[in-house]
């Protein structure tokens, strides 16, 4: 039985390629799957009659089935095999090369791939070349009432899946940046937070269900705003990495999120989230923690005001907006204080 393989939330079908009562063989493209992370198009595990197909957009939970197969009179169950089989991306060269995003899109505005050039890697069609076959904005705007679908419904789903799941507690303090230090501020507040997370584990790591797992490498994701909506990257291990190198990462992962060519991979092992809203002017927010981790923290628009310096003169500061929210449930006030306290000591003391 064909199963949502997404880690920690819901998926939803945003297409089926058969119908109830359909006989498929094995390793032939049945639906495609839409995630917060990625989609993904799923295959028939085995050979057999499609029965009991979920419907289209509607969440399905992680390790529930999208339907069942029913071979030789028996119904495929449920099974790290067949999840595994049905999870794995089809072969290359069988169908033209796009991403299950835009194929989606094209097949909903009716613009055939076969026309539109692709500008993602290797050629790849992005849900931006599919839009840009498109003759007016009223083709791609919804109209009002237009229920969520897509990746703007599993974002919605994790997000109240979070609201319900979680005690949030967010605080918030200012850090004083240095005054060579307005540029590359997402890269030197991940560096920072490493420096953070080193002398407070307890908000690196996730939960599962009601324990504690803390990090064995501090995996930091970062918030990428995208046209298809918001996912969150993981950077990787970042031991001994520069500022400059640091925001090169995010470059490369922003590139590649609004070109929809993410991976997989490039979501796993995240242990800790950053959200960066200051280019959009807010200054503090309450960011939703980014299950199953435990902890997250919003940066805003550093902004510069006057001050006193030691001598009484009024100098310009600086001023860079932090928000830490975190699940209250694992962690305490006053450890999640004493780890912004860190974080900004790191952002206003860099080479300390």
């Amino acid at each position: 039985m064909p199963t949502v393989t997404e880690p920690g939330g819901a998926a939803v079908v945003t297409a089926w390629f058969v119908d109830d009562g359909d006989t498929v063989e094995r390793g032939q493209l049945i639906a495609e799957v839409q995630a917060e992370k990625v989609s993904q198009d799923v295959e028939a595990p085995v050979d057999g009659t499609i029965d009991g197909c979920v419907p289209i957009n509607e969440p399905v939970a992680q390790g529930d089935p999208i339907c069942s197969l029913v071979s030789d009179g028996s119904a495929t169950r449920g099974g790290g095999t067949a999840a595994a089989a049905a999870a794995k991306p089809s072969p290359p060269g069988e169908r033209p090369p796009s991403s299950p995003a835009a194929r989606r899109l094209a097949r909903e505005l009716g613009i055939e791939l076969s026309a539109v050039v692709g500008t993602g890697p290797g050629g790849r069609i992005t849900e931006q070349d599919v839009l840009g076959g498109v003759r007016t904005p009223e083709d791609v705007i919804p109209a009002v009432g237009t229920p969520m679908i897509g990746l703007r419904a599993v974002v919605a789903a994790n997000m109240r899946r979070s609201h319900r799941e979680t005690a949030p507690v967010t605080l918030t303090t200012s850090a004083r940046l240095p005054d060579d230090a307005s540029t590359r501020i997402t890269a030197r507040v991940v560096r920072a937070a490493l420096h953070g997370l080193t002398r407070h584990p307890h908000l690196d790591g996730t939960r599962d269900g009601d324990r504690y797992v803390p990090a064995v490498v501090t995996s930091i994701a970062v918030a990428i705003q995208t046209d298809a909506g918001l996912v969150a990257p993981v950077l990787g291990d970042l031991t001994g990495s520069s500022t400059d190198e640091i925001a090169d990462r995010i470059d490369s992962l922003a590139v590649s999120a609004r070109h929809g060519s993410l991976e997989a991979a490039d979501f796993e092992g995240g242990t800790f989230t950053i959200s960066n809203l200051g280019a959009q002017g807010i200054e503090w927010f309450t960011p939703i923690i980014n299950l199953p981790q435990i902890a997250i923290l919003g940066v805003g628009a550093f902004a510069v005001v006057p001050r006193f310096d030691d001598d009484g003169v009024v100098v310009p500061s600086r001023l860079l907006p932090l928000s830490l929210t975190f699940d209250h449930a694992f962690v305490d006030g006053a450890p999640a204080a004493a780890f912004l306290a860190s974080v900004v000591g790191a952002l206003e003391h860099p080479e300390d």
